[in-house]
């Protein structure tokens, strides 16, 4: 018995001062049964309290909760317009008792509705507080005697009521609640109330008694000096309890393999570059020498921006010549698009849709003007949008891993090599290489890597060597390779993703990005 009683001392000693107000609460009840309202107003706890102390309890199996639905009266948004204002019953009332009689075909007049006289004549004939008498073939509401001592009609008593409590249960209903409901003034809802009930645990500690003294919840440096244990007890803390699980900050997947590419790019060579996400036309297209009617520039590509209408070109001197190109070729050798070329439409701002503009942002202020002199190579990892029908392996925004060298002698081998090598350090081993066409690179090819969970080749990038057409505004004599590649493919490869929306956009997956783990092959 004294071993039970130690367990009982443990539990009510570890409790906090909500939990035993509480509970004292339900010992203070003959049945040990108590509604959650009750509950409230007896342990003067406010709800959130009462709500918190029950959750504990329940965990530690002191009380149990059951429910009890009810049907009950409530407002409607109608009875809410009386509010202000009485009930049309009562107002016409209130005019009988000065006027004595009125006739039936003024009321209207009065400023009633139809609806509303119908209610208030229906309701005074009911309930006998008025007549209607004929004289002269006009036919007059009068009030009976049983009026002269009735101030507010009963109708009027239960709205007042039903608008001051909100609800009403159904075992307390009257005529006058039955005509509220049937005028649309109220309605039946079904609610679900809490009853809180001891459990044999619960029996088992009231009876022995619950300390009235508060406990010391904190030991701080004030408690100790004033050696306040010494006078209140300490609340006991139960170290073996569950608590649920807090997720800190972490990283997203692809913030963490931009940092790796970063870090494989510098160990290659490479300087890291930018640009801005909204940008003109002429550095997304025009400057790379993609023609003003390429199908890249329609509406179903790419994204235009309304403000700012425009953008601003660089000086005029490359614009010149890259409208000479365009059109005609200029000097390199090319007839050109045979194109007339718009300034108007290079201006236009756009959501960058490849991370393309950023080389030649590089090549048109640093190269061209000599800030920056060959060789070089460059790398960015920046987001894209683009105008696309989202599905397991395409996002209206993602991310490009772009890249170019400048060098002599560099050939189509040079460019497969340092593709191979990059992924080859972000462990993919699997790749191959399929030709294919870009107004701005001959040759130009496609990037493919093996999907193991996906059993299937999957395109993660495009490459190529640039055209003379695309260099010569620049002044680049030297090949020049260039690449850009998928960010959120990757993210695939590494983690045997299947679809990329578990990893961005408004479906992603909280509980997979909570629990990823970091491949040995790449973060190791």
């Amino acid at each position: 018995m004294k071993k039970n009683n130690g367990k009982l001392k443990e539990i009510i000693y570890s409790m906090t001062e909500i939990e035993r107000k509480l509970l004292q609460s339900l010992a203070k009840t003959s049945k040990r049964k108590i509604d959650i309202d009750t509950a409230i107003r007896i342990s003067g706890l406010t709800e959130a309290e009462v709500n918190r102390a029950i959750l504990w309890l329940e965990n530690k199996g002191i009380i149990k909760r059951e429910s009890l639905e009810t049907k009950v009266y409530v407002p409607t948004k109608k009875a809410y317009t009386y509010a202000e204002r009485p009930l049309p019953e009562t107002q016409l009332l209130n005019m009988l008792k000065t006027m004595k009689k009125i006739p039936l075909s003024s009321l209207s007049d009065h400023g009633f509705t139809d609806d509303e006289i119908a209610a208030a004549l229906g309701t005074l004939l009911r309930t006998k507080l008025a007549q209607i008498l004929r004289e002269d073939k006009e036919k007059y509401i009068v009030l009976t005697n049983k009026a002269e001592n009735i101030k507010i009609p009963e109708t009027e008593k239960n709205l007042r009521k039903l608008l001051e409590q909100r609800e009403i249960p159904l075992d307390e209903e009257s005529p006058e609640l039955k005509l509220l409901l049937r005028r649309g003034l109220a309605k039946l809802e079904t609610k679900t109330r809490w009853i809180l009930e001891l459990t044999e645990l619960g029996e088992k500690i009231v009876s022995v008694g619950i300390p009235e003294v508060g406990f010391i919840e904190r030991i701080t440096p004030e408690i100790i000096v004033a050696r306040e244990w010494e006078r209140r007890p300490i609340r006991w803390y139960d170290v073996e309890a569950w608590t649920p699980k807090i997720w800190g900050g972490r990283k997203n997947p692809l913030k963490l393999l931009a940092e790796k590419i970063r870090r494989v790019f510098i160990s290659m060579g490479f300087k890291e570059m930018r640009s801005p996400w909204v940008d003109t036309e002429f550095w997304c297209f025009d400057s790379m020498w993609i023609p003003q009617d390429h199908p890249a520039r329609e509406m179903q590509s790419t994204f235009w921006l309304s403000q700012p209408s425009g953008g601003i070109l660089p000086e005029e001197e490359l614009v010149s010549r890259i409208k000479e190109i365009q059109e005609n070729g200029g000097d390199t050798g090319s007839i050109g698009w045979r194109l007339p070329w718009s300034e108007k439409i290079a201006q236009r701002c756009i959501l960058r849709t490849h991370t393309t503009a950023t080389t030649f942002r590089v090549l048109g202020y640093a190269i061209r003007t000599g800030k920056i002199k060959p060789p070089v190579k460059f790398f960015a990892v920046g987001r894209v949008f683009r105008n696309e029908t989202i599905d397991w392996k395409h996002l209206c925004e993602f991310h490009q891993i772009e890249g170019f060298v400048i060098a002599p002698n560099l050939t189509l081998r040079s460019l497969m090599g340092y593709i191979k090598e990059f992924y080859v350090r972000m462990g993919i081993k699997k790749i191959r290489f399929k030709p294919t066409y870009n107004p701005y690179t001959e040759p130009s090819m496609e990037i493919f890597a093996w999907h193991e969970k996906n059993k299937r080749w999957v395109e993660v990038g495009n490459s190529g060597m640039f055209r003379p057409e695309s260099l010569a505004p620049y002044g680049v004599k030297w090949p020049t390779i260039a690449w850009g590649l998928a960010l959120e493919r990757l993210a695939m490869l590494i983690w045997n993703i299947e679809d990329i929306r578990k990893i961005l956009g408004p479906t992603v997956e909280l509980n997979w990005l909570r629990r990823y783990s970091y491949p040995g092959k790449v973060f190791g």
